[in-house]
């Protein structure tokens, strides 16, 4: 008699389905606020610390920034969780904890960061120890991916050409062009203008107090535009010897066109730095007072390198050396870092280091008016912030009830209470900041706020409409671009809209804008009974709302 049981088929899975499910489940259980409890059930069943879920990238230690646990980051940190994993819009977990002010949590994986860095300083370095004395054919530690291109690659970015040129702004600059990870060739700044600020500040600090002002010995590696050495050379007293080692040819060229090799107690060392320290040329000088160096390409390995030859050329206890901070420069996190690291080495040879942050710089640009009744290049009369509040009748009248905002970056508020995407017009000369808020009215800015907010949503109702008819269901658009700029949206459950004008070129930013409404618009918004929420003046009228938007969107990589 045939059997009645029915057959069960083998279903087996692999292990990367395994680590995929446990994962994920991981990443969705910290998310939904899991306890503390299920979450080490779940590492110890094997989920993995490293995974990032496939529709944003987040992996568990950005959720748990998510949260702001810092006590579930320690222990996925002592886990193994990848303090520097980014998610596909390019943000670490520390990203998040700092757009949330979450100090504990981001100091947890910072120190994290600086912990990891230095360990593997200690095994590339041992590494290449062993590698010196083992056969060519054993294999090695891959420890970071190569950069073959001009921006990290010494020997490709030498044999690159150079481009001297003035930008939109008027600035001077110098430009290689680099292939991107796309195959797309792109120009990148080697030297800017705007760092002129930079550049006097630090050739202040360096020669401010200096018992030898009067005779100086100076030494800058890298020479870009001469900002820095045009500087050293207009001091009240010009060095006394002033040595610049550069060894790009079109660098070199253009110095000889502008004619530093004919200014006096001026020498160029043609090649790179470590020909000369190899060759013992440098001390031949006899020490420096003042060491500077900026170079291009090379990673902070080389500049390591460069901190352990200082107390060979620096000419005693009251010699200085300074350096263009650079590491790790697009993104606060990995530059935090690197600050600490950098603090930390020049310390074991000795040096005191204090690291100077500039906030006001080519970033934060003067804002345009509106067009007339237009909504670009600005939808807003922007004004000064921490300026005087003015009624709409002048200085005379009552104050406004525009809120004054303030940001440590000298944010630019508006008359409108938005902060608002500038446009670019270069006809356009702003009045000065008194001015501007003597003239500010509501109606002044081409558009008042709640005209502004009919046709932002007029445009998203229209295209949501079309959508619907098109397709013949209900679906939404997530963003829509123009040549002039690009609409992102993000729209809640509960209905809630929120909306961000971009470059055109910007990649979508509905991650971000449900950032925003996860953290500012929820902790100080909607859980805040005080907020007015259907302003039909000002927009959402809270002080704290609008900081933490601030800071959360000055902290994306896309924010120029």
């Amino acid at each position: 008699m045939a059997s009645t049981e029915p057959q069960v088929d083998d279903v087996s899975m692999d292990d990367e389905d395994v680590a995929t499910l446990l994962g994920e489940n991981l990443v969705n259980t910290i998310l939904e606020g899991g306890s503390l409890d299920s979450i080490k059930k779940l590492l110890e069943d094997g989920a993995p610390v490293w995974y990032q879920n496939e529709a944003e990238g987040t992996s568990p230690l950005h959720a748990a920034a998510y949260t702001r646990n810092p006590q579930l980051a320690k222990l996925l940190i002592e886990k193994g969780a990848v303090w520097n994993a980014v998610d596909y819009l390019k943000i670490t977990a520390g990203d998040i904890s700092l757009s949330f002010n979450d100090s504990e949590t981001y100091i947890l994986i910072r120190d994290a960061g600086i912990r990891a860095e230095l360990l593997l300083g200690i095994l590339s370095s041992q590494n290449k120890q062993k590698t010196a004395q083992l056969p060519s054919t054993a294999s090695n530690l891959v420890l970071k991916q190569d950069d073959d291109t001009a921006a990290g690659s010494t020997d490709a970015f030498l044999s690159s050409k150079l481009t001297y040129t003035t930008d939109k702004y008027g600035q001077k600059v110098c430009m290689v062009k680099v292939r991107s990870e796309e195959g797309v060739e792109e120009e990148v700044g080697v030297m800017m203008g705007w760092e002129q600020g930079i550049m006097e500040e630090t050739v202040r600090r360096l020669v401010q107090d200096h018992p030898n002002s009067e005779n100086l010995t100076i030494l800058n590696v890298g020479f870009g535009l001469g900002i820095i050495d045009t500087l050293f050379q207009s001091l009240p007293q010009p060095p006394a010897q002033h040595i610049i080692i550069e060894p790009h040819p079109d660098v070199l060229a253009h110095m000889r066109e502008t004619g530093w090799y004919d200014k006096p107690n001026v020498t160029i060392l043609e090649g790179k730095w470590q020909d000369f320290i190899a060759n013992q040329k440098l001390l031949g000088f006899g020490g420096f007072d003042i060491i500077y160096t900026d170079t291009f390409s090379e990673d902070y390995s080389a500049l390591k390198s460069f901190f352990e030859e200082l107390p060979d050329i620096l000419s005693g206890p009251n010699a200085k050396f300074s350096f263009f901070h650079g590491l790790g420069a697009t993104n606060a996190l990995f530059y935090d870092v690197y600050t600490y690291i950098s603090e930390m080495h020049l310390a074991n040879i000795g040096l005191d280091c204090t690291c100077v942050y500039y906030q006001d710089w080519h970033r934060t640009r003067r804002p345009k008016p509106a067009t007339e009744a237009g909504l670009l290049p600005a939808v807003c009369q922007a004004v000064s912030a921490n300026g005087p509040e003015i009624a709409p009748g002048g200085a005379g009248g009552a104050p406004s009830s525009t809120p004054k905002f303030s940001s440590p970056r000298n944010t630019l508020s508006s008359s409108t209470g938005t902060v608002i995407a500038i446009g670019e017009s270069s006809s356009f000369n702003p009045a000065p900041p008194s001015q501007a808020l003597a003239n500010s009215t509501v109606t002044s800015t081409g558009l008042a706020f709640d005209e502004e907010a009919k046709l932002v949503y007029g445009v998203v109702l229209s295209l949501r409409n079309m959508i619907k008819k098109i397709s013949g269901r209900e679906e939404q658009f997530t963003s829509y671009r123009t040549s002039a700029y690009r609409m992102h949206l993000f729209e809640t459950a509960s209905g809630y809209k929120f909306v961000m004008l971009t470059d055109p070129r910007t990649e979508g930013m509905r991650a971000q804008l449900k950032r925003i409404y996860e953290g500012p618009f929820l902790e100080f918004v909607v859980r805040n009974p005080l907020v007015k929420m259907d302003s039909r003046e000002q927009g959402v009228d809270n002080d704290n709302f609008r900081a933490a938007l601030d800071r959360l969107v000055r902290g994306l990589p896309v924010f120029l």
